[in-house]
């Protein structure tokens, strides 16, 4: 039977590293897998949810199961091994139910994708791939931007380069549009101004159009830097008072 999750917790870290290893390297070395008619696609999710990808269990005796990101079984892309440790695809989100099935917390656009799971069996070795589709949430598509912005806001420069890149993925693949103030500004996944002027401050947003529906990325307004007032200095006493101090001051010498 597969080993549970939970049953590595009393490893050291070095351990858990070791027994990762030697299921890589066993995984790498096994026999070449069968691979089952892919399970139909799951339902559209949205932003938030949880994704459940079931175990086929039309199989007789399952005696492990192991997760990867992709529509093959890579090594640098497995999430959980046959012995049920974390992989490198592994987020922190990803966890295993009791049949081997793989559930994905708080799924994000860019989880959407294939996932292909191998099966050991009392059989030989199966593997099958399964798909997630994941739908933006209302609030918006968060981009990625270049310098960072702090809750929507970048402030920068004039003639420095600002970048805004759409990050997420979607099935269908899109039509990519941007936006500057409402107008039609560019196309694609990035957003490139090579040397900021004037007529490119203001709020961007990025269209994403397929033939089911259109998302909206979350806006993003580029703006120069704010100036913060300076403090003043504080002003200096009269000459009178100064020179009422020095005197007593020279009575002491």
């Amino acid at each position: 039977m597969r080993c549970p999750l939970g049953a590595g917790y009393g490893h050291s870290p070095a351990w858990k590293t070791l027994l990762l290893t030697g299921s890589l390297l066993a995984f790498c070395t096994g026999p070449a897998s069968s691979e089952l008619p892919s399970s139909a696609s799951l339902d559209p999710l949205t932003e938030g949810a949880d994704a459940h990808l079931p175990v086929p269990r039309s199989l007789g005796d399952v005696l492990s199961t192991s997760w990867f990101r992709g529509h093959e079984a890579r090594p640098e892309a497995m999430i959980f091994s046959p012995k049920g440790f974390p992989g490198p695809g592994h987020t922190g989100r990803e966890t295993l139910d009791p049949q081997g099935s793989l559930i994905i917390r708080n799924v994000t656009t860019q989880d959407a994708g294939s996932y292909t799971v191998v099966l050991e069996t009392s059989r030989g070795r199966r593997s099958a791939t399964e798909q997630i589709h994941v739908k933006a949430s209302s609030s918006g598509v968060p981009l990625m931007t270049f310098p960072g912005n702090s809750q929507g806001i970048i402030q920068s420069e004039l003639n420095y380069s600002v970048i805004l890149q759409w990050v997420a993925s979607i099935d269908p693949e899109p039509v990519l549009r941007w936006t500057l103030n409402g107008s039609l500004c560019g196309t694609g996944k990035k957003m490139i101004i090579q040397r900021l002027s004037l007529k490119d401050l203001g709020t961007y947003v990025c269209l994403a159009e397929n033939s089911e529906e259109v998302y909206f990325s979350q806006p993003v307004t580029v703006m120069l830097p704010r100036e913060f007032p300076h403090p003043h200095p504080r002003p200096l006493p009269p000459c009178s008072s100064v020179d009422s101090f020095l005197i007593p001051l020279s009575h002491l010498l």
